[in-house]
């Protein structure tokens, strides 16, 4: 038995289905694939689209890769990173690559919502649409569904599927590398309880093919600016609410904040997990303002307590039990410190 079939053996069973294994013969007959993810893309959204277009390309398919907008300046490094389109900077000729396009694989996402501005050409597009997904509560949109919320990662279920292909042996350092900042981003450094067995399996044969892990850790996390480190030292010491008795702690960050520290995109990626990590705090929360006195926030928790829940009840977002992301729309820093203060006691009633 061979290394791609033992890893098959574990992987996601979405993966080990007829369905997905018979969708490499598909491919061949295509003139034209799309790989795209979400709105403000993450590590795992970047680093899946580009190590399946890296896959895709390299069997000598006609693929493109599409995201909603840019993503953070600390994944700028990935190999493939310069040849993406972004549907905000140019939406005429993205738009017409999703119009071209006979399939587009739709990659960590699990409602065309999620991509922001390009959702209407998401939609419109005539292709087929097949989704790699591992956020709760898919929507029905999709020609072919391959939705895991027990798996840890995209960049794990987009190696799964090449898994499923019996094609790991064709599997490149440029998609390693990718597949390997993926699930390092999504799964807190390996640190979260969607992390199994296969998803050490799954490293462990990337590591394998020769990449260099330390320096993906480096080029990652280690390379800030020193706008990034005093914005991040401001948060947590100017704009950081606590209320021990509900284990809960809030940042807020306005548009005056960010202005002033010369905010990039991904400069505040991980203050979330510094509030969480407090002595006490058992439920964190990021809110940073958007122009238009919009709030984007994201949620994490530990244990058993589910911030996906909040988000989708209340701020109009959704995610795992865990990590979740929502909106918040209101006038001032403060008026949403208020909510949430006046909402504790209704989201961890006191027993």
């Amino acid at each position: 038995m061979n290394l791609a079939t033992n890893l098959l053996d574990t992987a996601s069973n979405v993966m080990r289905s007829e369905a997905a294994q018979s969708t490499w013969v598909e491919l061949a007959a295509l003139d034209l694939i799309v790989v795209t993810a979400h709105r403000s893309p993450d590590g795992d959204a970047v680093g899946s689209v580009l190590a399946l277009t890296h896959h895709l390309k390299e069997a000598g398919l006609n693929v493109e890769a599409v995201l909603p907008d840019r993503f953070p300046r600390n994944l700028a490094w990935l190999p493939g990173s310069d040849s993406i389109h972004f549907f905000e900077e140019n939406p005429e000729a993205t738009g017409e690559l999703l119009g071209r396009a006979e399939l587009i694989w739709c990659l960590d996402f699990n409602g065309p919502g999620r991509t922001g501005s390009m959702e209407e050409a998401l939609r419109t597009s005539p292709a087929k649409k097949w989704v790699v997904d591992h956020h709760q509560l898919p929507e029905d949109f999709a020609d072919h569904l391959f939705s895991d919320p027990a798996c840890g990662s995209t960049c794990e279920l987009v190696f799964d599927l090449i898994a499923s292909w019996r094609r790991l042996e064709s599997l490149s350092q440029a998609s390693a590398i990718c597949m390997y900042t993926g699930i390092m981003t999504d799964t807190g450094s390996f640190r979260f309880s969607s992390v199994s067995a296969h998803t050490h399996l799954v490293l462990s044969h990337l590591v394998g093919l020769g990449i260099d892990h330390a320096r993906i850790h480096e080029q990652t996390f280690d390379q800030r600016s020193l706008n990034q480190v005093q914005l991040e030292g401001h948060a947590l010491s100017d704009k950081l609410y606590t209320w021990m008795d509900f284990g809960v702690a809030l940042i807020v960050l306005d548009l005056e904040t960010l202005e002033r520290f010369n905010y990039q995109p991904g400069d505040t990626e991980g203050v979330v997990n510094r509030a969480l990590a407090l002595e006490g705090i058992h439920v964190a929360i990021f809110a940073k303002e958007s122009k238009g006195g919009l709030f984007k926030m994201s949620f994490r928790s530990t244990g058993d307590l589910s911030v996906r829940d909040i988000a989708a009840e209340h701020f109009e977002g959704g995610g795992h039990r865990n990590a979740a992301g929502g909106i918040y729309h209101g006038s001032t820093a403060l008026s949403l410190v208020s909510h949430i203060e006046s909402q504790l006691l209704h989201w961890f009633p006191r027993p």
